[in-house]
């Protein structure tokens, strides 16, 4: 059975949708406004931490991804592995 042309356009914005929401510059976009909401007062403690949480868990993932891709320009200027993969 063929998607009408209404059910393409849905199946194609859910997609988007998804993208969106592991798409690292996104989740930033979205953090950065609930800051912004915490600056003007707008959230509970409960929110407030829940905030603090999430941006900690994002500092350390863009930490891990500098680090690989740190490595793997190493290997690609010198054609070895970087030392501390030596392990």
């Amino acid at each position: 059975m063929a998607l009408t042309p209404a059910e393409k356009q849905k199946r194609y914005r859910d997609r988007l949708k998804a993208a969106d929401q592991v798409n690292p510059d996104a989740i930033e976009q979205v953090l950065l406004h609930e800051v912004a909401r915490h600056a003007r007062g707008e959230i509970s403690d409960q929110e407030r931490i829940a905030l603090a949480d999430k941006l900690t868990d994002l500092a350390l993932a863009l930490k891990h991804r500098a680090i690989r891709l740190s490595e793997m320009a190493y290997r690609i200027r010198t054609g070895y592995d970087h030392p501390r993969q030596s392990d």
